[in-house]
């Protein structure tokens, strides 16, 4: 009689904790208990080493039989030309599993004579590489309460709800779709996102063109998934729906149930031939092979080039040349800098003018706009000699108008003027002497007339000049006052105090636009080690420039001084360059995140 069954499934963002007990009916199970548990644990086709000791750790003590996604296996079904099954295992072995790079010391291998028709042997292969899982081996081992029964690809574990005929099945999981080949056994499997389900019809068809044999689609999805299929493949192939319709109340997705309780059932079945691949409870003697095959793979890495005849003396003359080259190079910097020294004593420069960070767009989604950083840091040298050009103007502008000021201008002009009217009008005529007396008198009456006119014109001239010289006297202006005024610096506003993050506030998310497998995982782990306490690795979902990118929730004025923060310690603990921009959305559509990083550099 079967007995309860706990099944754990892992995929890329998510993972099911599912227990089953059985039903009335033979090999039917019941879900009793589920759990989804959310976070990266796939990062490209390895499992993530941190996040999968996690999960390991929430996991009750118990034997839990493990599914993973088909991308992580090998599934291929060929056909053997041979007499005897003698002769499938030899050219297994001799041919087949050298052509496709496969040894059992890396492998978890298994193999099934599916049938034996026309004189022609179908085979079934399935294989797991032993590395993907080696960060589950030794989770297991830093937690022995747990294990792993058996590890089963995901499209085999539906074998007991697909009919024996070549047909095709769709499987929905979150927002992924996995696809595959059936026939005894599976073939020809792919994955991809839900947005994406028209393209999985068309990968239909051409399966169908290929194997005319297909008989029916099986779908397990939701109903929009189910929509899309079926107007593609209208005239293609029957869709058949698996899945029955949500009620409400319904805590798990119909179709994910469908799944789960189908897992159980082909496992607890051993005519449905399931790819089941132990794993050895030897731990350390695991561990212990794959830290021998790295140590193997660093010492072929690290083998010396070997020496050319002649090589050494060519390579000590290219060095040569290269350290003459950098002396010259610092020879002609030292020179210009001496120049540019000598020229700056001579004359002030123009303090140098930085372009001030742009605005990042919050109109432009999904598109991170890259902000304008500071191309050299202002030197104290260069700030001192902006300030004194700036006091210096300053200074020169608040003089320059009292020295123009045309009224004070025409003030003196007029005083010289009417000073030097004063001056000749003052100056007595010179009269010459004569020997005839009549003349004599004349001349004395005529001086005499003359002095009095003079004097009074004189007089006249002279009075109405000291009046209008007294009404327009010039105003004395106390310079001293006034650039006492002028030099008066004004106060200076106080410094910001620089914002200080909290680490521990922080939920961060880093996605991998890369082809480096496992980039994330390690800026992640760098990450943590220097303080953030919730760090999260996972692969992009969207497409960026080159570029690093810290995607934020608030790029407002108000936030500005918080984000510059964050900015700045995570370039200073990853040592890389990062751009703030927007769109965090994208990658984290519900919003579980306070900042994402994007490696896409």
């Amino acid at each position: 009689m079967p007995t309860e069954i706990r099944l754990l499934y892992i995929f890329s963002d998510l993972a099911y904790i599912a227990k089953l007990n059985p039903t009335k009916k033979a090999h039917e199970f019941a879900i009793s208990d589920f759990y989804q548990l959310n976070g990266q644990f796939l990062d490209e086709n390895s499992l993530i080493e941190k996040n999968i000791q996690k999960l390991v750790d929430k996991l009750e003590a118990g034997s839990y039989q493990l599914i993973l996604p088909d991308f992580l296996f090998t599934n291929t079904m060929v056909n053997v030309e041979v007499k005897t099954e003698e002769e499938v295992k030899a050219y297994l072995k001799d041919q087949l599993l050298p052509d496709l790079k496969i040894d059992t010391e890396d492998f978890y291998l298994d193999t099934n004579i599916l049938s034996n028709y026309g004189g022609a042997f179908k085979v079934q292969l399935t294989a797991l590489e032993k590395g993907i899982i080696l960060p589950l081996v030794k989770a297991l081992k830093n937690n022995q309460e747990v294990s792993i029964q058996a590890v089963a690809p995901l499209s085999f574990s539906i074998k007991s709800i697909i009919s024996l005929e070549p047909s095709v099945s769709i499987l929905q999981i979150n927002r992924e779709l996995y696809l595959a080949q059936h026939y005894i056994g599976v073939d020809q499997c792919f994955n991809t996102s839900i947005d994406n389900a028209n393209d999985f019809a068309e990968t239909v068809k051409t399966l169908k063109g290929v194997e005319p044999s297909l008989q029916t689609l099986y779908l397990l999805s939701d109903t929009l998934v189910d929509n899309k299929i079926k107007e593609v493949l209208a005239e293609t192939l029957p869709v058949q729906q698996l899945a029955e319709p949500a009620e409400a109340g319904d805590k798990i997705p119909p179709y994910l149930k469908k799944i789960i309780e189908a897992g159980a059932k082909t496992m607890s079945i051993p005519d449905y031939l399931l790819p089941q691949f132990s794993i050895d409870q030897d731990y350390d003697k695991e561990l212990a092979m794959q830290q021998d095959k790295e140590d193997e793979f660093d010492l072929v890495t690290n083998i010396t080039k070997p020496v050319v005849i002649g090589e050494e003396e060519t390579e000590k003359a290219e060095e040569e040349s290269k350290l003459d080259m950098k002396d010259q190079e610092l020879k002609k910097k030292e020179e210009a800098k001496q120049d540019s020294q000598q020229l700056t004593d001579q004359e002030p420069t123009e303090p140098e003018v930085l372009p001030s960070p742009k605005k990042i767009d919050l109109a432009e989604v999904n598109k991170p706009n890259v902000p304008a950083k500071e191309l050299r840091p202002k030197t104290k040298e260069s700030v001192d000699k902006a300030n004194e050009k700036e006091e210096t103007e300053i200074n020169l502008a608040q003089f320059t108008n009292l020295a123009v000021d045309p009224s004070v201008l025409n003030k003196k002009a007029a005083k010289k003027s009417n000073d030097k009217e004063s001056t000749m009008s003052n100056v007595k005529p010179v009269i010459k002497n004569s020997s005839e007396g009549s003349g004599v008198l004349k001349m004395i009456i005529i001086a005499l007339l003359s002095f009095v006119l003079t004097v009074a014109l004189g007089v006249g001239i002279g009075y109405g000049v000291l009046q209008l010289t007294n009404k327009q006297e010039v105003p004395e202006v106390d310079i001293s006052d006034e650039a006492a005024k002028v030099t008066e610096e004004p106060a200076p506003s106080p410094t910001p105090e620089p914002v200080v993050i909290n680490k521990e506030d922080y939920q961060l998310l880093v996605v991998n636009a890369t082809a480096k497998a496992g980039y994330a995982g390690t800026i992640a782990n760098t990450l943590e080690e220097a303080g953030f306490v919730d760090v999260v690795a996972a692969n992009a979902k969207g497409e960026y420039e080159e570029g690093n990118y810290l995607l934020l929730n608030d790029l407002t004025a108000e936030q500005e001084a918080s984000s510059q923060a964050l900015l700045a310690e995570i370039e200073q603990i990853t040592e890389l360059d990062w751009q703030l921009a927007d769109g965090i959305a994208v990658e984290d559509a519900d919003g579980n995140y306070q900042a994402v990083l994007v490696l896409a550099q």
